[in-house]
């Protein structure tokens, strides 16, 4: 493996023509953070009025050289940022010159710079660019800039990022000239000869590969994602580089699909959590463990690449729609794939990701409805762990644990055996915890407020089922106010000895207290909190024109027919309320328990109906 590395300037580059593979990533530099900190590093090294500058070390690219070009293998970012500077320079420095403004000394400079940016070859009869971008997304932009033509075509991300990067320089060029065209001289005088980049060249892609991953090792700035894909090109035949490319491009566009185009580390840790690893890994630890021996042994990138490629393109469209469904995102389609996983993101939070490392594992090719009956289950074990506040970070090493058990499942049969050996039995064991804790719990330990929303919907939804009633959809439940039925501000406290402070500090939250109502019942009811009246009268009165039925419940007068569903329901649960006390509040939260253990049951039963587990080790 032959290697050689020389410090260049910047205007000593023009030995070389570079090329930007099209399997190489695309500009993605951002104005207000790379070029921001690019230009003010630069201007910390540089010194005005010195004869004595510093030299500044930009970092290094990587190239190969292919015929008379060289195929840039790492450093493009840093590489079309300066060619999108200079051309910056060069446009400020011909506006001097058409103003007759222009001095010897910049008029050197200008002519140096055109030099660099491009020229004629009289043997092709065509313009060479310093720099050419053969990715699909750049389109030809960048070669419009260096040469001064006008850009007609469609704006792709990348071309949208080199726009705001050559505005962003050409202000931060401006403020410069407008202290004189002598600083400004000097600040381009700077950056071409004492702006230094470390050039390494190797004599075959694969040296380059490995040098690129060496140098990104020790910390010289790429993420995992970027590292696999380039091992992935090192160990490919050169036959399949398109191949990788179009798929690569598949795996960007449904990560972007889903809002998580600048997280690629997160699908690819529970891509290889489930799927690969086993047990918790992290972001930092993923690269590293992909090219140690056992990340080698179970991903067979070495002899199969394209192989996982494959498999990875599937996996992130998969991961695109659950994502798509657990923010809720109506605008695509994984909301309607997945609706399960969609009911994962209000009782986890939406921002929530663990679930996917157990919705990954099971089989790329398997049926929908067998991702939604897993999803089901996640969402009661959710329910449940939430409700006993088990921490986050303890129930993922349980996930770890049974995805490696859902690896390659494939039907609903084998997630149902999952359930049952492993997840029934762990939560059996908190049983008596989640009753003690269900019954004590306060509605703000539901938070954020859709997520409490969600969980009164569903036990609306669960008493509507029952009673043979129509729910109301998870959009008009999001809709709604959450009511305190004891007001949390009253007056008149003396009139009642029910509710003392220390009382009524207890249960005004509690959850047996709440229930959900329209904004416009609710503004009629905002004055009933004089203890000295009827209040809770005044209120029911109201809470029967609520299209929520936990809340029309409220009213002892409401009831449909003799005998009918609703009303044998009504019986069942004791959902009898002729006054609002401790009693009552206390009735209907153990009411709101039976309803919670008939909603989130695990493979069709309630957890109270398995017989009790054998010793559960603690989380």
């Amino acid at each position: 493996m032959k290697i050689d590395a020389d410090v260049f300037s910047i205007q000593e580059l023009e030995k070389y023509y570079f090329v930007v593979p099209d399997y190489q990533r695309e500009y993605v530099w951002e104005a207000d953070k790379h070029i921001y900190q690019f230009l003010v590093d630069i201007d910390e090294e540089f010194e005005a009025n010195s004869h004595d500058q510093q030299s500044y070390f930009i970092g290094s690219i990587i190239v190969v050289k292919k015929d008379s070009k060289y195929d840039v293998i790492d450093g493009q970012q840093r590489l079309t940022t300066i060619v999108i500077s200079l051309c910056a320079m060069r446009n400020i420095l011909e506006d001097l010159q058409k103003k007759g403004q222009l001095t010897d000394m910049s008029s050197s400079i200008l002519d140096i710079i055109k030099g660099w940016l491009f020229k004629f070859d009289l043997k092709t009869k065509s313009t060479l660019s310093r720099l050419e971008l053969q990715y699909d997304e750049s389109n030809g932009y960048l070669e419009t800039i260096i040469q001064k033509k006008t850009y007609e075509g469609e704006i792709t991300n990348s071309i949208q990022k080199m726009q705001k990067a050559y505005n962003r320089i050409f202000k931060h060029l401006q403020d410069y000239l407008n202290q004189g065209v002598e600083r400004f001289e000097e600040y381009t005088q700077y950056f071409l000869t004492n702006v230094n980049v470390v050039v390494i060249e190797s004599d075959n892609l694969g040296s380059a590969l490995k040098i690129f991953e060496t140098i990104n090792q020790r910390g010289a700035g790429l993420n995992a994602m970027d590292l696999v894909k380039n091992l992935m090109f090192s160990k490919a035949n050169a036959d399949d580089f398109e191949t990788i490319k179009t798929k690569w491009k598949q795996i960007t566009n449904d990560l972007q699909a889903c809002d998580e185009g600048d997280k690629p580390l997160r699908f690819l840790r529970y891509f290889m959590i489930a799927r690969y690893h086993n047990g918790i890994i992290r972001e930092d630890d993923l690269y590293s463990w992909i090219i140690s021996k056992e990340g080698k042994d179970k991903l067979q990138y070495e002899t199969k690449p394209l192989n996982l490629v494959n498999e990875m393109a599937i996996a992130a469209k998969r991961y695109s729609h659950l994502v798509q469904a657990t923010n809720s995102d109506s605008s695509n389609i994984g909301i309607n794939k997945y609706p399960n996983v969609v009911k994962i993101g209000y009782i986890n939070k939406q921002r929530s990701r663990q679930h996917l490392m157990l919705l990954m594992a099971l089989d790329l090719n398997c049926n929908d409805d067998v991702v939604n009956y897993l999803a089901q289950q996640i969402e009661s074990f959710l329910f449940f762990s939430n409700t006993l506040k088990i921490q986050t970070n303890s129930y993922e090493r349980r996930f770890t644990d049974w995805a490696i058990k859902l690896r390659g499942k494939r039907n609903i049969e084998e997630v149902v055996n999952l359930v049952d050996e492993a997840v029934i039995p762990f939560l059996r064991g908190y049983l008596s915890d989640f009753k003690n804790s269900f019954l004590q719990i306060r509605h703000y330990d539901y938070n954020p407020q859709y997520r409490e929303r969600y969980i009164l919907g569903c036990l609306n939804t669960e008493l509507c089922k029952q009673a043979g009633l129509t729910p109301l959809s998870q959009d008009n439940i999001q809709k709604l106010q959450i009511e305190h039925i004891l007001p949390q501000t009253l007056i008149n406290l003396d009139a009642s000895d029910e509710f003392g402070e220390e009382e009524r500090d207890k249960y005004t939250f509690m959850l047996g207290n709440t229930t959900l109502l329209e904004s416009q019942i609710n503004q009629a009811i905002n004055n009933c909190n004089d203890l000295s009246t009827d209040w809770f009268g005044m209120k029911q009165a109201e809470y029967i024109h609520s299209n929520f039925v936990l809340t029309k419940l409220l009213n002892d007068q409401y009831a449909i027919g003799k005998n009918t569903g609703l009303n044998r329901l009504k019986n069942k649960l004791n959902c009898q309320f002729d006054e609002w006390t401790k009693t009552s509040i206390e009735q209907r939260q153990q009411m709101l328990m039976e309803l919670a253990f008939d909603h989130w049951q695990l493979n069709g039963k309630r957890l109270d109906e398995y017989d009790r587990a054998s010793t559960v080790n603690n989380i």
